[in-house]
């Protein structure tokens, strides 16, 4: 069984699922491809709102789905927070970790980057003892994955990086490989079916042993979580 480390499930609590039905439309699919456990993501903006107006936003989000939802996949809260200047003096910032841990899904601005952008990684990690995650490292730039990969963090891909070219693909299977990336997750949004097409596909691609590799990552990661 599958984790899935990225997806906007939660209804309405982001610009990914549009309520209910989309969100168990999605858990469904999520099972066929064979998942157990979904990080729940949602996207977190310091410029749009304050940390405890989107955590209460997505509880409700959340016990929504969860009062309505009676399948076996175990979903995690967490968020996918956009990196913005400032972003790592944020006194509630360990707030939006993925659940009982101290592990954060990071997301890049669009590029090029800011001198800023390195340093408030930097800190997040070693100020504040977060352990930062990058989001879709597939989404950025030749130059901008070297500068990521560079950062020593945990690496999250999208299961789409696999439906690219085979040169492509080969170069993501080799980063996986040399356990530069470590993570694999849906992001799904508003297309449940297509997406967890996608996820199955990546899992075929990436093959059994890498496949265990990735697993093992998330579950160690999630296994305070798990453990609550």
């Amino acid at each position: 069984m599958y984790i899935d480390f990225h997806a906007h499930i939660l209804p309405n609590a982001d610009h990914g699922s549009d309520g209910i039905p989309n969100s168990l439309a999605q858990l469904e699919n999520a099972a066929r491809a064979g998942i157990s456990t979904i990080v729940a993501t949602p996207h977190y903006y310091a410029r749009e709102r304050s940390v405890e107006e989107f955590l209460e936003k997505r509880e409700a989000a959340y016990n929504e789905l969860m009062s309505n939802y009676n399948g076996d996949i175990k979903i995690i809260k967490a968020a996918e927070v956009q990196i913005s200047l400032g972003i790592e003096k944020l006194p509630e910032l360990p707030k939006l970790c993925i659940e009982g841990t101290n592990y954060i899904l990071l997301e890049f601005p669009n590029e090029p980057w800011p001198y800023w952008i390195y340093d408030a990684v930097t800190e997040i990690a070693r100020e504040r003892r977060l352990r930062p995650i990058c989001a879709h490292i597939d989404r950025y730039s030749h130059i901008g994955r070297d500068k990521i990969l560079n950062l020593n963090m945990d690496v999250q891909i999208n299961a789409s990086a696999f439906l690219d070219t085979r040169r492509r693909r080969n170069y993501y299977l080799e980063l996986i490989g040399d356990d530069a990336v470590h993570l694999l997750g849906s992001d799904v949004h508003g297309d449940g079916n297509l997406s967890y097409k996608d996820f199955a596909y990546a899992v075929k691609k990436i093959g059994g042993p890498l496949m265990a590799e990735m697993t093992n990552n998330a579950k160690k990661i999630l296994a305070k979580s798990e453990n609550k």
